[in-house]
């Protein structure tokens, strides 16, 4: 019934082209990050938000391209484990994945508590009980395999980017109303919108979890990564402006749901249900891709020795890491007891991006001393990237406040006692 272990014979299935990886990747990144944070940025950034939305989109693009990059050396799942693994070695490799997994695991869990807050919204159901039910469902989803969750994904997918599309084409008729460089805290408030609406780009170094499962990954990844992250980038910007222009920043910023009240101010209440209905969409698409993504890096991490073993398993019959998926998905219920979205998406946003500081140094060091292609691209492409993703990480990474940096210190400290434990005391897969 079962594989424990991984060997040559015993692979996921490899169905996945360029478009369906694009939308996967177009999915997770268009979540719920910019259904509710844009109100939160705005609150900070003024009608400047969309540069806030720019910077990281900077940021993202930096580190996007060391992904993409160190992917041709390594084409395989837990890209961050496997990066800085090659070039640091295994501690540092395990830290950086620790933190990417628990930083997706969390993330599911707080955008599934955005859901169950719309389902009250429309239903008035109980407490948790939309979040534990939309975990439950995914994981049963992503069980039954990288098809399935991806044809579902897709159809997620254009339902939300129909939503924004719907935003931006509202707000058309409300340009030039607002002074969009109005900055009411200044430069810093704009850095400090940038380190929170973060948040709404993770999801695009997940994509390299897909590549196991990709026809041809040294291909078609680098630009189904590239792809999703301009799309989304230039979403962000449009609906950040459109929303600042119909409301003002100082209303959108006191909304639990921004983007709802964008649409009830120019439509009544009809609006207000529909986007509370993509809205819906959205954050369920988003746990959905979530959990696939952090259920991949897990069972690749347990298959590569540095977590316990019994999580690399996948299925004889479906081919998936069935465990994994489980042990995940029981963790973002679990998480689902965190109630504030602003906290947890800094704190998220914290542990990714010292991530990101290290997979950007991998790619220095591997790529810094082997010139070729000419000494200004070797310059430019393998030098000077990295090295402005690493500060730019390090950058917001600050920015996110000393909550959390404790809370990142927390895993740090948790990850290199599960480290020592696992490599000292329990077997490793063969």
């Amino acid at each position: 019934m079962e594989q424990k272990t991984k060997p040559p014979d015993i692979t996921l299935k490899r169905k996945l082209g360029l478009w369906p990886a694009t939308l996967v990747g177009i999915g997770v990144i268009l979540g719920a990050g910019i259904y509710v944070l844009v109100g939160v940025g705005a609150g900070r950034a003024g009608n400047a938000v969309w540069l806030s939305f720019l910077m990281g989109a900077a940021v993202a693009g930096f580190t996007g391209l060391s992904y993409a990059r160190l992917h041709r050396l390594q084409p395989r799942n837990a890209p961050e484990f496997q990066y800085l693994n090659m070039a640091f070695g295994r501690a540092p490799g395990f830290l950086a994945g620790w933190l990417v997994i628990w930083a997706t695991v969390l993330s599911s869990a707080t955008v599934a508590l955005g859901f169950d807050g719309y389902l009250q919204h429309l239903l008035d159901v109980p407490y948790l009980a939309g979040a534990v039910g939309l975990v439950l469902v995914s994981s049963v989803v992503v069980f039954l395999g990288v098809g399935e969750s991806a044809l579902l994904a897709g159809v997620l997918t254009l339902v939300e980017a129909g939503g924004l599309l719907f935003i931006i084409s509202i707000g058309v008729p409300s340009l030039g109303r607002v002074d969009l460089l109005e900055m009411p805290l200044g430069v810093p408030g704009v850095v400090g919108g940038a380190s929170l609406v973060f948040f709404a780009y993770l999801g695009f170094e997940g994509m390299a979890n897909l590549s196991e499962e990709m026809r041809n990954p040294e291909r078609d990844l680098p630009r189904a990564l590239t792809l999703a992250l301009g799309i989304s980038s230039l979403f962000y910007v449009l609906v950040s402006i459109s929303a600042v222009s119909v409301v003002g920043w100082e209303e959108l910023g006191r909304s639990n749901a921004p983007l709802a009240l964008v649409a009830s101010r120019v439509l009544g209440p009809k609006g207000d249900l529909v986007l509370s209905l993509i809205a819906l969409t959205s954050t369920a698409n988003t746990v959905l891709l979530m959990l696939f993504a952090a259920s991949r890096a897990t069972w690749a991490m347990a298959c590569a020795g540095v977590l316990p073993v019994r999580l690399c398993v996948i299925g004889r019959k479906r081919r998936t890491p069935w465990f994994a998926t489980i042990v995940v998905g029981a963790s973002a219920a679990l998480f689902a007891l965190i109630r504030n979205i602003e906290d947890v998406a800094e704190f998220t946003n914290f542990a990714t991006l010292i991530a990101f500081v290290g997979v950007n140094a991998a790619a220095f060091w591997l790529f810094a001393r082997n010139q070729g292609g000419g000494r200004v691209r070797h310059v430019v492409i393998d030098m000077a990237v990295p090295m402005l993703g690493v500060v730019a990480s390090l950058w917001l990474a600050a920015a996110a406040g000393w909550r959390a940096a404790l809370f990142g210190a927390g895993l740090i400290v948790a990850g290199v006692l599960v480290y020592a434990l696992v490599t000292r005391f329990m077997p490793k897969s063969e």
